[in-house]
């Protein structure tokens, strides 16, 4: 049984995936595999994936359908005691594999989580903008324990919505049900706060060992034709976020980053969807306003 196994959803990155794969097989740990999931890409990416020969890679194809279901697809097919979940167009450090291996047995972690940072493609140079992301705001005595969000105290863990930055034990994974939402994108912010409020033992690799591609036709960017799933994504987050039993401690942090995104989305959407991205913002902001009982947003925060 491998030790560690890497769910990677691919769709049409043939431009990437062999940077991602490599950056995996040159890992210094080396009990692991690597499980690819293609969503009908219609380039050349499986044929990349499987020019490599090293009996670690295994490949799956399912009908198109979204990221959510290839991750979860991916899940039911491994054989690790901990689970990564990865991008097909990112890369990662030598060290990663075995820096969040070692952390999350040596505390027995249902998480770890480590630094990163982003490659921006056009530029083609890193990019450390998201300070949280860095982990400087992390003491560093939590890289030495494990503890839950409510003992760690920190509300810039909220930041933490992407799963690529982490391993799970998968255990952990399966006794909190803990999956991907039906949404077509931003499907890890409702498992990221899952596993967030869930986990009772995480811990910290204040290394910089992910890196993440930043480029324009990845779905994430394409908010013109996807803004509505961000409602829906963080319709899921709400179910889960209002749940947790200390949530008068993070309420303002969790809506602080709601706001947020949806500033940045607003921005990024095309003129005719403004409307209409404002008029669901509204009703965001009102519901935000009147669970932490004060008028702290309006539309105004979202347009500027």
């Amino acid at each position: 049984m491998s030790l560690v196994s890497v769910v990677i959803p691919v769709f049409n990155v043939e431009k990437y995936v062999r940077e991602c794969v490599i950056s995996f097989l040159n890992q210094s740990f080396k009990d692991f595999e690597l499980i690819f999931v293609d969503d009908a890409s219609s380039d050349k990416t499986v044929d990349i994936i499987k020019s490599f020969d090293d009996e670690r890679i295994r490949i799956f194809s399912i009908e198109k359908s979204s990221a959510a279901n290839a991750r979860n697809f991916g899940l039911s097919k491994t054989n690790g005691k901990w689970i990564i979940f990865f991008d097909g167009d990112d890369f990662c450090n030598n060290k990663f594999l075995e820096k969040m291996h070692n952390k999350a047995e040596e505390f027995d972690c249902d998480m770890v989580i480590c630094a990163s940072a982003e490659y921006i493609e056009k530029k083609k140079k890193i990019s450390r903008h998201r300070i949280a992301h860095t982990l400087k705001n992390i003491d560093d005595k939590y890289q030495n324990s494990a503890n839950s969000l409510h003992e760690i105290s920190n509300n810039s863990l909220l930041e933490f919505v992407e799963p690529w930055n982490k391993i799970y034990k998968k255990e952990f994974l399966i006794e909190n049900n803990i999956k991907f939402p039906p949404v077509l994108c931003a499907e890890d912010t409702p498992f990221s706060y899952k596993a967030l409020l869930c986990a009772k033992k995480i811990s910290f690799v204040k290394e910089e060992l992910v890196f993440i591609r930043r480029r324009k036709s990845s779905l994430s960017f394409s908010t013109n034709k996807n803004w509505i799933n961000y409602f829906y994504a963080y319709e899921e987050s709400d179910k889960i976020v209002f749940e947790y039993p200390h949530f008068d401690e993070i309420k303002e942090a969790y809506f602080e980053r709601k706001i947020d995104t949806f500033s940045y989305f607003y921005k990024k959407a095309g003129i005719l969807n403004k409307i209409p991205y404002l008029i669901k913002t509204f009703k965001v902001i009102n519901n935000a306003n009147e669970t932490i009982g004060k008028n702290k947003y309006s539309l105004f925060s979202i347009i500027f």
